[in-house]
């Protein structure tokens, strides 16, 4: 049988490299992403709330 090569790199990924310049782009993606659908979201979560607080479950038994 042929002796595999084993792999050097870890298993897991290393967040060495992962720098503080990448941290605010994603934060300011976010942030800009939030402020573009401010409207949508707040509606959305309006409409869960309500869907989750409605009596009318309770009502029907």
């Amino acid at each position: 049988m042929k002796h595999l090569k084993k792999n050097k790199m870890p298993d897991r990924v290393v967040w060495s490299g992962f720098g503080t310049l990448e941290v605010i782009i994603i934060i300011a993606v976010l942030i800009t992403l939030a402020l573009l659908f401010r409207e949508n979201i707040i509606a959305f979560a309006r409409n869960l709330i309500d869907k989750v607080f409605s009596s009318s479950v309770y009502d029907q038994l």
